[in-house]
């Protein structure tokens, strides 16, 4: 009895979470692919250890119980919010598409480049996001991230021929190629980009740290001119203003007028200025509201302190 009413509810886990059988199965540590034994089991055509699997699925039950009653309680960060700093890389990104010129987005990490660049490509077509990572800094594995974020599939694994593709599919499309840690970028690779840019008449922006500049900067010997002289803008970020954690703080719902609000902007100013910059803010914010949501109290400077204390802030 006890063991068709947890078939039961293993079924009715994977219905309503919208899971295949294989990802319930690699979830609770059964196998790490197929979901045969899963499937045997709740056929009850299982000869294997009945047991094991049952204990293996009971935890597996729990814990995504315990999971949706903490996402239930736990404070959700806003979603996009337009900041001064972000409006600037928004209006670059703007540029670089409508004028399909190569553009150049450079600063420190925390100023929200990132979820900026994601909510452009949100609200514009053809705006397309290749995250570059040092595994994909060569132009032959950048080709293939770019094919990816084309939405390209079954693409041909020679270089020359893909790019043929990815130049193809781009034509005609007045779209924007974004590479996000474009710092990473090898020369050839930006030799290549420079090619799509230059054939399929597209948009493209570099968007990551200061080494994004100095990296083309760097390369301004006569042989490799062309690739700085093809950024038509040079959009520098430094440290979040104190009007993007206003506007941060506005988002969460805390007032920032009055003496108690600006004493909190002033706090989370000092906590932008650090290393995370305005992502430690939020992390900081989403704590603070957590501690004040158990304590039944509306989130304040207090809180905002206490909680980044509990982070490891000074």
């Amino acid at each position: 009895m006890e063991t068709q009413n947890l078939r039961e509810r293993v079924k009715k886990e994977i219905a309503t979470a919208g899971l295949s059988q294989a990802q319930a199965s690699k979830e609770a540590g059964i196998e790490s692919s197929g979901g045969s034994k899963l499937n045997q089991w709740l056929q009850e055509k299982y000869q294997g250890d009945n047991d094991k699997i049952e204990q293996q699925l009971t935890i597996w039950l729990e814990t995504r119980n315990e999971s949706a009653m903490q996402r239930a309680e736990m404070p959700r960060a806003p979603g996009y919010v337009k900041t001064p700093t972000s409006e600037k890389i928004f209006s670059t990104l703007a540029y670089a598409r409508m004028a399909t010129v190569s553009v150049m987005v450079h600063g420190g990490a925390g100023v929200g480049k990132t979820s900026t660049c994601e909510a452009f490509a949100a609200q514009h077509p053809n705006v397309f996001i290749v995250t570059v990572s040092p595994s994909a800094a060569s132009y032959p594995a950048c080709l293939r991230r770019i094919a990816t974020a084309v939405g390209l599939r079954g693409f041909s694994n020679r270089s020359a021929d893909l790019e043929d593709e990815v130049i193809a599919r781009l034509k005609g499309t007045q779209g924007l190629l974004i590479f996000d840690e474009a710092q990473l970028l090898s020369t050839e690779a930006l030799w290549g980009i420079k090619n799509i840019f230059d054939v399929a008449k597209i948009g493209v922006a570099y968007v990551g740290s200061e080494q994004v500049y100095s990296n083309l900067a760097g390369r301004r010997s006569e042989l490799n001119a062309p690739l700085f002289r093809r950024i038509s803008k040079k959009q520098a970020l430094k440290q979040p203003t104190r009007d993007d954690v206003s506007v941060i703080l506005a988002a969460w719902g805390l007032s920032i007028d009055g003496t108690v609000g600006r004493s909190a902007v002033d706090y989370c100013a000092k906590i932008a200025a650090k290393p995370g910059a305005l992502g430690m803010v939020t992390e900081t914010l989403r704590l603070a509201s957590m501690l004040a949501l158990g304590a039944g109290d509306a989130m304040n400077l207090g809180t905002i302190k206490q909680a980044y204390q509990s982070l490891g802030g000074e």
